[in-house]
């Protein structure tokens, strides 16, 4: 693990300072180790720089716990700001803060096969009496293989990668009118049957065409890459077509086919009139085929602008708008994006493509005038973005005529946002925008020195992608210059500001020599012409020279004319407050005026009517403070009053339900009596059922002796029944008999009778007890209910009077207050 991963990578993000000037950042691992530095930044407080990224080889090739990294903060001043980056050494540097981080603390997370590695927020600390803290920034820490290519060189596109470079334009050529093409995408391609998967290897060939429905040569097409078994393809090409040199009006058309590598199956073309086309105003548009064989018809994106050169002026009409680099810190989490530039201040929430449905539009030429708009696309880049063109090293390239410089223009950043309803798979939702440029453009134009200007790009609040972008800042670097063919022109023309020709090469010198001399005169004749085309040029470029000085000089007199114009705002303005001050001192002399018309006699009757009138009015008004103080100490009484009537209001609300409990209570006993009196006829027929008991007790007692008195006559009767049977009379025996079994039935009857009449339970005590008590209870709440009306009614004649005393109080006052302002009045 330790041979693999031997390196250590350490990224820098989000690097903050308190002051805007130009900033540098090293970092070094240990005393003894390489010391890597950033690019000199933009004179800002929050830097952004291009190499933040650094790979550190290990010692012994493996981390020690002794390891610790040395970050130092660098400012650089006397340093010209926008210069290219061939002057990064220019300028004083001196050191601001440093910080040091032990990196063997963090030895398991790094050595972590899983982990994601260590982020940390540090702070770059001055160390002088007392430590100072001066900036911060973000660390992040991992532990990588071996970096053989430099992490900061740019790697080369793979060829199945969407995201192409620029086409560069034949800088030798001129033309006067051309083309810029951009394939973006196509979605809902046609299956075939030519192979099992049935999926299509699209690609786009265009070119110019003289005629309608006859497709240019071979020789004249350009072609898109192949994008296989892919029905839903993403080219991301663009194509320059420039006018041919035979062709100087806007003739011809546009000949445009989908393809199918399958077989070489065209899928169908399209010829677009290039008459119906308007010069720099692009078209964006979602090209619908009428391709009928499914349901699901191919729908092709892309973009058409044409550029014109007017034929009686050169090519330095023409300006490119170079954004060199689009700086993320720190990279958002996303990985597409469109940079759209709009003119005319034209505001967009969404990627704008126009439908033109070539089987449901009446004309292709009215369909492509409703297309054409002020929204220039470029390609799709990823994040960070790859430097697509060549010629300037930049990311995006926008070619205006000088006139647009102030058009309002303005740019957008887009990205993929799933929320807005698109079938493609490309950029489609605004997520940030910039401030009008127009005035930094025009000053990086006329400027000598071309320099960068960075503007700011402001995360827009409707977007729903924002909160993957609003973590990171993003700045779009630009410059604006001549087109790049007036430019490459003049560098091979007028390098050195001299008449000479071109140098031969030995090439050229062996082909001069062998040449006849009739073939010597044309060739003195060719250079003689071309010398003079030179000489032309010289000219025609010093009066460009002269025309950008003459511009500067009435650019500075426009300002000396704006202060002018300022000033004499500021003096109109002073002018006016001191015309008002003279209109009040002129009401004022008004009135003296008057008063030196009068006599002295008069000023002294005037003056006296005056302290008279001042007199009674002042003891009027005397005398309305001693009534406002003694009503406002009658308004605080009465408010008093009104706080302790208040308080016996609440008194007697919680009286008055204690008096409804009672009220409850009092209408209980009703019950308690009813209920009483049920108990008591209860109670007198239990007496009487005890009573009826005693007697049946008593009863049965004498029936017991009779019984006993009847067992002992039995005995008798069986005695004398024994000697009736050894010699006595049987007939007595009978009788004997006959009387023994009624008195038997007399004892049965009497046994249930005494059994039926026998009373449950002997509680007659209890009852006469529970009786007292409910009696007792009854009194008491007789007395507690009669002492409570005696309470309240007593309160009541209370409140009554208190009441109407307060309520006449309050009537004095009120009419006191009424005839007070009545007087005032």
């Amino acid at each position: 693990m330790d041979q693999q991963r031997s390196s250590l990578c350490v990224s820098l993000h989000n690097v903050e300072f308190a002051k805007d000037y130009h900033y540098f950042l090293t970092v070094q691992l240990n005393a003894d180790g390489e010391k890597k530095r950033t690019d000199v930044s933009a004179q800002v407080a929050a830097p952004v720089f291009a190499a933040s990224t650094f790979i550190i080889p290990l010692s012994n090739f493996k981390l020690d716990i002794n390891d610790y990294l040395h970050f130092e903060a660098y400012v650089v001043t006397d340093r010209e700001q926008g210069r290219g980056p061939d002057l990064d050494n220019q300028g004083q540097a001196r050191l601001l803060g440093e910080c040091i981080l032990k990196v063997g603390d963090f030895t398991g997370p790094l050595t972590d096969i899983s982990g994601t590695g260590v982020r940390q927020h540090l702070k770059f600390v001055r160390r002088n009496d007392k430590q100072v803290t001066v900036g911060r920034f973000i660390v992040n820490l991992k532990l990588v293989g071996e970096q053989i290519i430099p992490i900061n060189d740019e790697k080369p596109l793979e060829s199945d990668e969407i995201f192409q470079p620029l086409p560069a334009s034949d800088p030798f050529m001129s033309f006067v009118w051309r083309l810029r093409v951009d394939i973006r995408a196509c979605i809902d391609m046609p299956l075939h049957r030519d192979s099992q998967s049935g999926l299509p290897r699209g690609f786009v060939k265009l070119g110019w065409s003289q005629y309608d429905n006859q497709p240019p040569s071979e020789h004249h097409m350009h072609l898109t890459k192949i994008r296989d078994q892919n029905r839903h393809p993403i080219w991301n090409q663009q194509f320059l077509i420039p006018n041919p040199q035979t062709v100087t009006t806007l003739d011809g058309y546009l000949y445009l086919c989908l393809m199918d590598d399958v077989g070489q199956r065209e899928i169908e073309s399209v010829y677009f009139p290039i008459s119906q086309m308007r010069p720099f105003q692009p078209m964006n548009f979602e090209l619908q085929f009428k391709y009928a064989e499914y349901e699901a018809r191919p729908r092709l994106y892309m973009s058409i602008t044409l550029e014109m050169a007017d034929k009686q002026k050169f090519l330095d009409e023409l300006i490119d708008i170079i954004v060199k680099m689009v700086h993320y810190d720190p990279l958002p989490y996303s990985s597409r994006t469109n940079l759209i530039m709009t003119l005319n201040q034209t505001k967009i929430k969404e990627v704008p493509y126009s439908v033109i449905d070539l089987k449901g539009a009446p004309t292709l030429a009215q369909a492509l005038s409703n297309a054409q708009s002020d929204v220039f696309i470029s390609s799709i880049m990823k994040i960070p973005p790859h430097k697509a063109d060549k010629v300037y090293n930049a990311v995006a390239v926008f070619t205006l005529p000088k006139s647009q410089l102030e058009s309002g223009i303005a740019f957008y950043l887009a990205t993929r946002d799933d929320t807005i309803k698109s079938m493609h798979s490309m950029p489609n939702g605004i997520v940030g925008y910039s401030e009008i440029i127009d005035d930094w453009l025009r000053k990086l134009y006329y400027s000598k020195e071309k320099k960068q200007a960075f503007f700011p790009i402001t995360w827009s609040d409707e977007s729903k992608q924002r909160p993957l972008f609003m973590n990171s800042r993003c700045q779009v670097e630009l410059t604006c210059m001549e087109a790049a063919d007036n430019t490459a022109i003049s560098r091979v023309s007028s390098s050195k500001k001299s008449n000479r020709l071109i140098p031969r090469t030995p090439e050229m010198k062996a082909l001069a020599e062998n040449v006849s001399g009739a073939d010597r005169s044309k060739w003195d004749i060719l250079s003689k012409e071309l010398s003079q085309k030179q000489e032309m040029i010289h000219r025609l470029m010093k009066e460009v020279d002269d025309k950008t000085e003459s511009l500067k000089i009435t650019g500075t007199e426009i300002v000396d004319l704006r202060r002018q114009v300022k000033l004499l705002q500021s003096e109109n303005s002073i002018l006016r407050k001191r015309l008002a001050h003279e209109e009040s001192l002129e009401i004022q002399s008004i009135i003296t005026k008057e008063i030196a018309v009068m006599s002295m006699e008069e000023l002294r009757q005037k003056i006296i009517k005056v302290a008279q009138a001042y007199r009674n009015e002042r003891v009027r008004n005397e005398e309305f403070e001693k009534a406002l103080k003694t009503a406002q100490k009658d308004i605080a009484s009465a408010r008093q009053l009104e706080v302790e009537l208040e308080s016996l209001q609440r008194v007697h609300q919680e009286n008055a339900k204690k008096m409804l409990v009672m009220q409850q209570e009092i209408q209980k006993v009703g019950v308690y009596k009813e209920a009483v009196k049920k108990q008591e006829t209860v109670i007198s027929k239990l007496e009487k059922l005890m009573e009826t008991s005693l007697k049946d007790a008593q009863k049965a007692r004498q029936a017991q002796l009779e019984v006993e008195q009847l067992k002992s006559e039995n005995l008798n009767l069986q005695k004398q029944l024994k000697g009736i049977v050894y010699g006595e009379d049987i007939g007595e025996l009978e009788r004997y008999k006959q009387e023994c079994q009624r008195l038997e039935k007399i004892v049965a009857n009497m046994k249930e009778e005494l059994r039926n009449k026998r009373p449950v339970s002997n509680s007659g005590a209890d009852w006469e007890q529970e009786k007292m008590e409910l009696e007792v209870k009854l009194h008491k709440a007789n007395a507690r209910i009669e002492a409570l009306q005696d309470e309240m009614t007593y309160n009541a004649k209370n409140y009554a009077k208190e009441i109407a005393q307060l309520k006449l109080i309050i009537a004095e006052k009120q009419a006191l207050l009424d005839s007070l302002t009545m007087g005032g009045q």
